[in-house]
């Protein structure tokens, strides 16, 4: 939907006034609205799911900055704390699919598998970018399902079928279990051989948690001048490396408020704490953040932190989502600073494999800075949002189904946004030196 065919939301716009049936562009998704609630389906051409309903009043907390057209055919929305609006065009009626009661299906582990392969199938965005020939994956796995196939053994194929994604937005949950198909970060394999070598029995990830733990000790007593100030829910931490130089470390894009799942909180908790931080540390000439073991939240918080960094308004990425054999028009995404607190000096950020998701976002934000340094390891290369369905016997997943670029239109889904300084995170030598290489360097090239 062009911006030429909706007019600017007012006062006497809402969605009482939008009584129907209406169709995601991308997405997925069915809205039905009715005057006292709506319901969402979502919907694939084997299935047609309801999932969520609600009040009127409820549909608006989630959708702001309505926009119809002027015929009324056709609308677009805002989610509540989100970046993306999403287009919906109106039907004469529900499909089919929509009204009929299927409950005898509902447990058929074959309607269950086609509603998982078509869902993949119709709005997985990246099976070209991974090298996975998906209509192949039903020629070998379909036969496997007949009507007799257990809810373990559907796990199971399931989880076969998306390992070769290699993609950590793509996640399944279930009755029997949970399965995250992203790749181990070359960081794991490397504490794995540590492990391997020392014959020590630790699981890599509480290697790598002591570790984390270690590096923080490290840098509150060796690097920092006096005492850190913390905030956000002990999130984002600050204090000086020098006279010249403050550091921050942002450790989440959610979670800031103390709350889960409330991003709004978690906005205001940005704002909170990005206030002391430029009060204490807006008029020194370089400012290190610290994203190394960030693994995201959500894009809204990662561009309002980096709303306080940015020099002006830039453009920080477009998207656009898988629609059918296409995409949808690309939607342009903008950082633009604070009014009153903006950072005006030179800016240094971390990044490590760990880096993942709404914290890539962040970088993103800042490609252009004319300032901006990054240092490190390239990040862990998984932009999309993860959109969540969910299957007709109650299993739940998420997939990506979009694409993200940056200002230049590069792709660094998969492969991460590579450091202009490239250090390693966490070696082995460095540690037994008791030293942070990365924060070396940014001290020995200081003014």
């Amino acid at each position: 939907m062009s911006k030429s065919t909706i007019k600017e939301a007012d006062h006497n716009v809402d969605f009482a006034t939008l009584q129907d049936v209406w169709r995601s562009r991308g997405y997925g998704n069915l809205l039905d609205i009715g005057p006292n609630g709506y319901t969402v389906y979502e919907e694939t051409s084997v299935s047609c799911l309801p999932v969520f309903e609600g009040s009127l009043d409820e549909l608006a907390e989630h959708y702001v900055d309505l926009q119809v057209s002027p015929r009324g055919q056709a609308f677009s929305a805002r989610r509540a704390v989100g970046l993306t609006r999403h287009g919906f065009r109106r039907l004469n009626a529900l499909p089919h699919g929509c009204t009929v009661a299927d409950a005898e299906r509902r447990f058929d582990p074959e309607y269950n598998f086609e509603v998982f392969w078509h869902t993949f199938a119709e709005h997985y965005a990246l099976f070209e970018l991974k090298g996975v020939d998906w209509q192949s994956m039903y020629s070998t796995y379909r036969p496997m399902v007949d009507a007799e196939t257990g809810h373990r053994r559907l796990f199971q194929i399931f989880v076969e079928m998306l390992r070769p994604l290699s993609d950590g937005h793509v996640q399944l949950h279930t009755t029997c279990g949970h399965f995250n198909a992203g790749a181990a970060v070359p960081l794991h394999d490397r504490l794995a051989a540590e492990l391997d070598k020392a014959d020590d029995a630790r699981e890599v990830s509480s290697y790598l948690a002591e570790l984390r733990e270690w590096l923080l000790d490290t840098i509150r007593e060796d690097y920092l001048q006096s005492r850190s100030r913390r905030s956000g829910s002990r999130h984002l931490e600050w204090g000086q490396l020098d006279d010249a130089t403050g550091y921050l470390a942002i450790r989440a894009m959610a979670g800031l408020s103390g709350h889960v799942g409330q991003p709004r909180l978690d906005l205001q908790a940005v704002d909170a704490a990005m206030e002391q931080v430029m009060e204490e540390m807006g008029h020194l000439a370089t400012l290190v953040v610290d994203l190394r073991g960030n693994g995201g939240g959500y894009d809204a918080v990662a561009l309002r932190l980096a709303s306080y960094l940015t020099d002006r308004k830039r453009l920080a990425f477009s998207k656009s989502a898988r629609h059918g054999t296409s995409y949808t028009g690309k939607q342009n995404v903008y950082v633009e600073p604070r009014a009153d607190r903006r950072y005006a000096g030179r800016l240094v950020i971390l990044t490590s494999g760990l880096t993942a998701s709404a914290a890539e976002v962040f970088v993103l934000a800042l490609l252009q800075h004319p300032r901006l340094t990054l240092i490190g390891e390239p990040t862990h290369g998984i932009l999309s949002d993860a959109m969540e369905r969910h299957l007709p016997n109650g299993w739940f997943m998420s997939l990506s189904n979009e694409i993200y670029q940056a200002f230049d239109g590069e792709l660094y889904e998969n492969d991460g946004i590579p450091p202009h300084v490239e250090i390693p995170f966490l070696d082995q030598r460095n540690r037994e030196a008791g030293r942070d290489p990365m924060l070396d360097f940014v001290m020995d090239i200081s003014p």
